[in-house]
């Protein structure tokens, strides 16, 4: 059989590219002329580096160049793969850094475009040589042909954008959707400790129960879907816990295990086994009513006082614009979770 292009790996890359140039020009905000040329910067070398900072941004490109090589896939192959993902991945890198020159926070720099294209061409050398196994052939491969829809890789993503805004550190766990540190709070109320321990509970249930039953009206009866959602919500809860254990210290990797939040999770997990027996229409229509449920809430709750005890020991330091992108991808995923369950609950699934 001959080898298929992958629908997942392209719009995937798509978004992804859309997530590195939030980062990179985040805050978005005064833009302005500083009387040079927005490609001044190609001339200068600097003469300090911040190892922290080149180090992630290679990281950051290793996935680029590694989904732009699957992207290409099957048309294009090997060294041009690579040659084409790496000039990619120094496009963009170039067309960042040169907006970042009307960005008085932001400061271009030749050593970033360097660490971005060899972050490329990393990803790109791994890309060529996973992309037989996981795009052509392999148990890998074999395994998600069956385990999954012809129509899910839109819902894989949405998914992944949930896991990723979960490194945000929101005040109650899983509070997507929160637009309160955009627009300041609506309500005053002020909730006692087991009246707050209780709306989390909610919060918590609903919104995994959502991104939970994406996955799962994304899978075919074959799939072992009871275990692959038990490695969601476990991952769920590695994120979380690494993304405390980076912003804020490691003694507080599972400071947002409060009792509203174990509560949470135990019902959220709950209910996603129920759904597994339900038609794909009825999870998708559940899911459009979980994060409706789940974003009200956290935009009507008040602001939650242990959260703004821990939050105070927060120093992102050179996670700054990446807290800026989590934070802004978790204030808008139940609305893209929203925009999917509409076009996809008329869909009838291929199987």
């Amino acid at each position: 059989m001959a080898a298929r292009a992958s629908p997942l790996a392209r719009e995937l890359a798509a978004v992804y590219v859309l997530l590195i140039a939030y980062a990179t020009l985040h805050p978005l905000s005064g833009w302005r002329d500083q009387g040079l040329s927005p490609f001044a910067w190609l001339a200068i070398w600097p003469k300090a580096f911040l190892t922290g900072d080149l180090s992630f941004n290679l990281l950051a490109y290793v996935p680029l160049g590694m989904l732009a090589v699957w992207a290409l896939f099957p048309a294009v192959r090997g060294i041009a793969a690579i040659v084409l993902a790496l000039l990619a991945g120094l496009a963009l890198s170039c067309a960042l850094e040169s907006l970042q020159s009307y960005l008085p926070s932001r400061i271009p720099s030749l050593a970033d475009l360097a660490t971005n294209g060899l972050g490329t061409l990393v990803g790109a050398i791994l890309g060529v040589m996973l992309a037989p196994g996981l795009l052509e052939r392999g148990t890998l491969k074999n395994k998600s042909d069956v385990w999954f829809g012809p129509r899910t890789p839109r819902a894989l993503i949405l998914t992944g954008l949930w896991l990723f805004a979960s490194l945000y550190p929101q005040s109650m766990l899983f509070g997507h959707g929160n637009l309160l540190s955009f627009f300041g709070p609506v309500s005053g109320y002020p909730f006692t400790p087991d009246e707050f321990a209780r709306v989390e509970a909610a919060v918590t249930a609903s919104s995994l129960f959502a991104a939970g039953t994406l996955l799962a009206a994304s899978l075919t009866p074959a799939a072992p879907r009871i275990v692959l959602l038990a490695l969601f919500v476990l991952a769920s809860c590695a994120v979380r816990a690494l993304s405390h254990a980076i912003l804020f210290s490691p003694d507080l990797a599972f400071a947002w295990l409060t009792p509203g939040a174990q509560r949470g999770l135990i019902i959220g997990s709950a209910a996603l086994l129920i759904a597994l027996a339900l038609p794909r229409a009825m999870q998708l229509a559940l899911v459009a009513i979980a994060v409706t449920f789940a974003t009200v809430v956290v935009n009507l709750a008040p602001a939650n006082p242990y959260y703004a005890a821990i939050v105070q020991v927060l120093n992102p330091g050179r996670f700054l614009n990446f807290n800026g992108l989590t934070q802004t991808v978790a204030a808008l995923w139940p609305f893209l979770a929203a925009i999917y369950v509409m076009f996809a609950i008329g869909q009838r699934p291929e199987r």
